[in-house]
């Protein structure tokens, strides 16, 4: 039967794909697309051909994009999974699975991710890193997987890494803690640095498609490769410890074989403003900086301001004195601040009007309704004032920044909020800008008061923590609390020309940036100063006889901090436990090690106490609870109840070298987890104490506190 004409292009390309005619089919449908890009169906026809035509980059870009435009759909990232799955690309095969069963539990994709982790330690015997210097940039690349442009962060950590790979006379090799879960404790990815360097080129480029930025994510995992750490090595993590996969009990095993380890610490908002700061946060970073501070070699941070105040932290609540020093961060953007110039779109209308910006994030504590007010007074004293741009993205603590805006209609439509703009958008609109405002209350540096001066525009900006070392006299400063005072100093920057004039004439004349170079250099010769300090062995923490270690309690946003920073009690369990959930934690599946440490002399006999909780679909499994090295309890044939089920055992044992206790849990059998969990665990641990076989007080006492802590029958009141 002969063929209609088609009358579109999207016909023409299901005809020519019916007819296996790949090629001819990925003209139509791209041509298709160009005038319906928002087609997220069709993206995935048109992946299909490309992949038809062994166009495997291609597809893989196109199967992103139906991905982004159909945020709920599991069908794009299953056809990708495949594709990838055939082509030998199991890390980015496993991470397609694993969207794909986000979006869709009902989806039976467990066994495709072991075969792929399997495939992956067929071919990844980590092998020993072949350069000393080891960065970790994982907190990057999970950051730019969920957003097209980088924040402060991820600014210095690409700023950093295109200066230290341009090195001839430092060894270095960038990491990422292992992303599949198929390599073995202490080992790491070790990036291709072109790979790396296409990257974070890209992510800093005038457009970025988030997509095609996700696809060069997905290839620098796949082109790495496995390596250890250990004596000889410095690892230093570039970004934040406290999430993203970067928390330090990834870097323990390698701690623990003799690395050194280092941090780069931006502040310590979250504990010193908690009032800025969401709860968890509070509590995630908190008990992270108590756990890096325990086994860091040495700490750098990026101001005067936070070494200062992380210092006395430490002091304060008890924390061992650890070596510190500055490396002040640039004034600049990952590349030339000027080089590349884009007006944003989402700005079209305010083109060739006046206007002041404030670059940041939009959150309590960077003060935003600090300058609205400021806007207020100015406007009620007749002032003619210049629109307001702030850019960024929404953060927490801005309900009541938010009910101003809406109660004043945007200062009658004075106010513009945009984000997620390119850097050569960022660089327009910090070239094109009257001045620029920065009146946060706290900040560990300050960079958009860098990046202003950077771009010739005068600030002004907060008198308070480190922003005056990033600005400096060339920023004329304000009291955040103090609006009245904002109110005389951001009026004469409006009213008074010849002063503003001036004060970009003193930049233009007298300003000598900091570039990324220049702090690439700093931080090596630091590390270089710290090398021959001795090295921190790392510690287990303490248990004391007689005391209850809830690993729930680690879940509590009232966690009490002051005891934890002297003793970090999550490093018991960090190796082979999942994040801390409020009855305990989950045990990553079939074996785990428990160590703590104890006072007692070695040899001593002691009783250990544990909870462990029992999954459903446990069932037929056995587990081997051990102390020590010889076998001391054991219980198997359990079967599943309808809800998780609490079990406590008793373990006779001695105390080991250096007073150390050592716990070992291996579960046989195999089991089913639920569709909508994507991790491996049947059994958890919810407590856990000891005492001296001898104290029967300390024993009573730990029998009681099991006992009533987990008591399930509510006690009644009566009259």
């Amino acid at each position: 039967m002969a063929w209609s004409k088609p009358t579109n292009h999207r016909e023409l390309g299901n005809r020519s794909r019916d007819a296996r005619e790949w090629a001819k089919a990925a003209d139509a449908y791209r041509l298709h697309l160009a005038a319906h890009p928002d087609d997220g169906p069709l993206w995935v026809q048109f992946a299909h051909v490309l992949k038809e035509a062994g166009r495997i980059d291609d597809a893989d870009g196109a199967y992103r994009t139906a991905a982004t435009l159909m945020p709920e759909d599991a069908d794009p990232w299953v056809h990708l999974a495949h594709m990838l799955k055939v082509n030998g690309r199991p890390g980015a095969a496993i991470q397609a699975f694993l969207e794909a069963a986000q979006r869709d539990p009902a989806l039976d994709l467990d066994g495709e991710v072991q075969s792929q982790r399997l495939e992956i330690q067929k071919t990844s015997t980590p092998q020993e890193a072949g350069h000393r210097n080891l960065f970790s940039v994982q907190d990057l690349f999970g950051y730019l997987k969920h957003h097209t442009t980088m924040s402060g962060i991820q600014r210095v950590q690409a700023g950093i890494a295109m200066e230290v790979m341009a090195m001839e006379d430092f060894d270095a090799g960038f990491i990422l803690t292992d992303f599949t879960g198929a390599l073995p404790e202490g080992a790491f990815w070790l990036l291709d640095a072109g790979d790396l360097k296409r990257l974070i080129d890209y992510a800093s480029g005038s457009r970025v498609d988030h997509p095609e930025l996700k696809r060069m994510l997905s290839a620098c995992e796949q082109n790495a490769t496995a390596v250890k750490a250990g004596a000889g090595n410095n690892v230093i993590l570039l970004g934040a410890f406290w999430g993203l996969g970067n928390t330090v009990d990834r870097y323990l095993p390698s701690k623990r074989a003799g690395a050194r380890l280092a941090a780069y610490i931006y502040d310590i908002i979250p504990i010193s403003h908690p009032e800025y700061c969401d709860a968890n946060l509070v509590r995630d970073f908190s008990t992270s900086l108590s756990e890096i501070c325990l086994v860091c070699d040495f700490m750098l941070t990026i101001s005067d301001f936070t070494r200062i105040t992380l210092d006395k932290f430490l002091a304060d609540n008890g924390g061992r004195k650890i070596p510190t020093a500055t490396v002040p961060l640039a004034h600049s953007l990952t590349g030339p601040p000027t080089s590349v110039q884009s007006w944003p779109a989402s700005l079209q209308r305010l083109r060739g009007r006046e206007f002041v910006a404030y670059v940041s994030t939009v959150e309590g504590r960077k003060n935003h309704a600090y300058v609205i007010n400021v806007w207020r007074k100015l406007i009620a004293d007749g002032v003619e004032v210049p629109d307001l741009v702030f850019v960024g993205r929404k953060g927490w603590r801005v309900s009541g920044l938010m009910d101003l805006l809406d109660g004043t209609q945007y200062l009658g439509g004075r106010v513009h909020i945009v984000h997620d703009l390119t850097d050569a958008e960022l660089n327009a609109v910090y070239k094109e800008s009257l001045f620029t405002i920065f009146t946060s209350f706290v900040e560990g540096w300050g960079l958009p008061v860098g990046e202003s001066l950077m771009h010739g525009t005068p600030c002004v900006a907060s008198s308070t923590s480190s922003i005056p070392e990033v600005g400096g006299d060339f920023v004329d400063y304000v009291d955040p609390q103090n609006v009245n005072d904002g109110v005389a100093v951001i009026g004469r920057m409006i009213q008074d020309r010849d002063y503003l004039a001036a004060r970009r004439q003193n930049i233009a004349e007298n300003f000598v940036p900091r570039g990324w170079a220049e702090v690439a250099r700093t931080f090596v010769d630091q590390i270089h100063a710290h090398e021959h300090l001795p090295l921190v062995v790392a510690t287990y923490p303490l248990l004391p006889e007689g005391a209850q270690f809830r690993p729930g309690d680690l879940a509590s946003t009232r966690m009490a901090l002051t005891r934890y920073v002297s003793n970090p009690t999550r490093f018991m369990i960090a190796d082979h436990f999942y994040a801390p959930e409020h009855f305990g934690v989950w045990m990553q599946g079939k074996f785990a090690e428990i160590v703590f440490r104890t006072e007692l002399p070695e040899g001593e006999p002691i009783n250990v106490y544990i909870g462990l909780r029992i999954t459903p679909w446990f069932g037929a499994s056995t587990a081997t609870v051990v102390l020590g090295d010889a076998r001391q309890s054991e219980f198997s044939t359990l079967t599943g109840p309808e809800i998780n089920e609490q079990r406590y055992f008793k373990l006779r044992g001695h105390v080991g070298a250096e007073g150390h206790c050592r716990l070992t849990i291996e579960i046989e059998g195999e089991w089913t987890m639920p569709d909508d969990d994507t991790r491996d665990f049947a059994l958890g641990l919810s407590a856990l104490g000891y005492a001296r076989a001898s104290n029967l007080q300390a024993r009573a006492d730990l029998l009681e506190a099991f006992t009533f802590v987990t008591a399930s029958v509510p006690v009644r009141e009566t009259a």
